[in-house]
């Protein structure tokens, strides 16, 4: 028994780290990563349900290398069911956290391209090319508090 559950666990783990280096390639050949910059975090945030397809949610930091002090670059990309970018969204700290169908719900007040309005829920439709921005207090979020959640965020 111990045996199949250590090689289940390296099955998964297997898998799970195969799903990344999936995504980076695709990051790579989409040329949504600069090959001259720090890749220092990739994460799949979420799964947003847009007109009845999946797209993932991917957080990016880069740091940018500069002779005065570096500084990154942050991006939330939105990849289709094929993980070709349909969106890329420059942050300063507007950390993407969880979806809740095809709303994604950010840390702070978002501008996307430095326009108006602000929100910390954007809201995607047209397979993810149209983005509506909203705000709602953070103790509003649509999420169980931990002590009543039965399983992690999405």
């Amino acid at each position: 028994m111990k045996r199949i559950l250590i090689l289940f666990l390296a099955l998964a783990a297997t898998a799970q780290v195969s799903s990344r280096d999936q995504l980076y390639a695709a990051l790579l050949e989409a040329k949504v990563l600069n090959p001259d910059r720090q890749l220092v975090h990739l994460s799949h945030t979420c799964t947003l349900d847009i007109d009845g397809g999946k797209y993932l949610v991917v957080d990016l930091q880069e740091i940018v290398k500069s002779e005065t002090s570096p500084h990154g670059v942050n991006r939330i990309i939105l990849l289709d069911s094929q993980w070709k970018p349909v969106q890329k969204i420059e942050y300063t700290n507007h950390r993407p956290l969880f979806c809740l169908e095809n709303r994604l719900y950010v840390y702070g007040d978002l501008a996307i391209d430095n326009l108006a309005p602000e929100g910390n829920v954007l809201t995607f439709s047209k397979q993810g090319r149209v983005i509506k921005l909203s705000h709602i207090e953070a103790n509003a979020y649509p999420v169980p508090i931990t002590r009543d959640r039965k399983s992690p965020p999405q």
